[in-house]
């Protein structure tokens, strides 16, 4: 990263302590440029050293990606393997099941599977300061582990495990939030995306996560006009799949992240499943880019119907990235056939009726009154 304060420690451990100068809060609105922060840089070649190791169940070298014909450019990608080799996910029939330690958890994984750590410093460590040599731990507010994804569904697709070791369940926090969208911010690349499916969601492991990944395709999601719904959540004015929408203002990571977690909390106490994708975008009443930039972080955030059990899918899964526009198809059978309009019934009718169900209490939540 540019600023000095960024270090990255080759140990036995890759590890980048930041603090918030060293955010980028605005980035191109171009796709596929080079990737020139620390954490861009670190991330992918810590990926391909993994790749190296023999960390990956298959090889996502020559996914096949195409932009289907249509208002909203949804960008699909031919992945068989993941449907076929991917590690059973664990069986789901609450939103808020307890975490597990007999089952499946990201303390089980290898060595090798790890990427690097991240540290957030709350204040800049001073060097004249009495706890001189305590300073960084002492500031350390949050961290997260960064880990490769062995069943991906394209390149560097990796998780964000938010205090790892605390074996926490697949329940969005206000702290995990604030570290995925730290994340975002810490990179210079409008391609790094960030994406949580919950219990029900499709999540596939009961221990908190994200998903993060460099996809060098625009999707509609970056640019969709919204419209106000109350204080600051928005909603799409069209968009394919309807959600509740929020933005990145003057840097207030923290307000971002307490606005967001507000209409989650109702999804909690309602019982519905919900997925979240974070991306760089356009400011949301708007519909073009200003100077070519991206100036805003946009949360986007879709109450859906319940999958109970295992997955079990054939073309594909609506979870958090399909519902974002880019859509792994696990089957050859329709590939070459493949239309936005094969996709578009299937990807609303997930989140359509939830949405109108809940509408009414996430309006409430940020009224005077709210709750």
């Amino acid at each position: 990263m540019e600023n000095d304060n960024v270090k990255k420690e080759e140990e036995t451990e890759t590890r980048l302590t930041y603090t918030t100068k060293d955010f980028f809060l605005s980035t191109t609105s171009m796709h596929g440029e080079d990737l020139t922060s620390q954490l861009d840089i670190l991330l992918p070649r810590k990926w391909m050293a993994a790749k190296v190791a023999g960390a990956f169940i298959y090889s996502v070298d020559n996914v096949e990606t195409k932009i289907l014909p249509g208002k909203y450019g949804i960008v699909s990608q031919i992945n068989v393997n993941r449907k076929l080799m991917r590690r059973k996910p664990e069986n789901v029939v609450d939103i808020q099941q307890p975490f597990n330690p007999d089952k499946f958890n990201f303390t089980k994984i290898q060595n090798k599977e790890i990427l690097m750590n991240l540290q957030f410093l709350s204040e800049e460590p001073k060097e004249d300061s009495v706890l001189k040599r305590n300073v960084k731990e002492a500031s350390v507010t949050l961290e997260a582990t960064l880990i490769i994804n062995n069943a991906p569904i394209c390149h560097t697709h990796s998780l964000l495990v938010p205090f790892l070791e605390k074996c926490q369940p697949q329940v969005l926090n206000h702290e995990g939030l604030t570290t995925a969208i730290h994340t975002v911010l810490l990179s210079k690349s409008t391609d790094l995306r960030i994406a949580f499916n919950s219990l029900g969601g499709f999540a596939s492991v009961n221990h908190l996560h994200f998903h993060l990944y460099y996809f060098p395709y625009t999707l509609y999601t970056e640019t969709a006009e919204c419209e106000r719904l109350a204080g600051p959540c928005y909603i799409f004015k069209d968009h394919f799949a309807p959600g509740f929408v929020f933005q990145l203002e003057n840097g207030d990571v923290d307000q971002l992240a307490s606005s967001v977690m507000a209409v989650v909390n109702v999804f909690l106490k309602e019982k519905v499943a919900h997925n979240l994708f974070i991306t760089r975008g356009t400011p949301l009443e708007t519909i073009h880019t200003k100077g070519g930039m991206h100036s805003t972080v946009r949360v986007v955030l879709w109450a859906r119907d319940f999958a109970y059990g295992a997955k079990d899918v054939s073309l594909f899964a609506t979870a958090v990235c399909e519902l974002a526009g880019h859509v792994p198809i696990y089957s050859l059978d329709q590939w070459d056939t493949l239309s936005e309009n094969d996709l578009l019934p299937l990807i609303t009718s997930v989140c359509r009726d939830d949405y109108e169900a809940i509408l009414p209490k996430v309006t409430d939540v940020f009224q005077p009154n709210g709750i």
